[in-house]
């Protein structure tokens, strides 16, 4: 709990020298996402071209790019592995295996019903990949996206991508 609490304090801390340091008139764009079944945010710089990995950082994005929800990241500032450059990976549901089935396996965010979220914690990504309910595509793209502050995403100047989604069919898969 105590390292939780310390690595929130540390982005929080990052977060608040990024909008000091960055004039409002800069803006950027801004999204959130899921780290161990807590929002967080991030800004999007974009695909880093030629470049098709780089680091431990992984990024999850669950059906394709925010098609579902918000994407899933394996690590946070003051981690062992943290870069603000992400492997993505694209989860899909295996054939015959629907969305239902992964809310029954126990896996699910505690989200989903309240907000759509199936998956808010990479360990539950990749314990779905190991029970056969969804496959990890590995597409060689890295993307640039530092972890901020809410705070940091919504000041003045930025824009926040909309927090809204597909609905996930539960009879279907994605």
């Amino acid at each position: 709990m105590l390292k939780k609490i310390m690595t929130i304090m540390f982005i929080v801390a990052i977060s608040q020298v990024w909008i000091v340091a960055t004039p409002a008139s800069a803006g950027v764009v801004t999204a959130n996402g899921w780290y161990e079944e807590e929002e967080i945010y991030y800004i999007l710089n974009g695909v880093e071209e030629g470049i098709t990995e780089r680091g431990r950082n992984q990024i999850y994005f669950i059906g394709g790019d925010r098609a579902f929800q918000a994407n899933v990241v394996l690590f946070i500032p003051g981690e062992p592995g943290y870069s603000p450059h992400w492997n993505v990976n694209i989860v899909h549901s295996l054939p015959g295996i629907t969305v239902q089935d992964i809310l029954d396996s126990g896996l699910a965010s505690e989200h989903f019903d309240e907000e759509g979220v199936l998956f808010d914690d990479v360990e539950d990504i990749l314990e779905a990949e190991f029970m056969g309910l969804v496959h990890i595509d590995h597409p060689g793209v890295v993307v640039h996206c530092p972890i901020i502050s809410e705070k940091g995403a919504e000041a003045p100047g930025n824009n926040e991508l909309p927090e809204i989604f597909a609905e996930f069919d539960l009879n279907g898969g994605f």
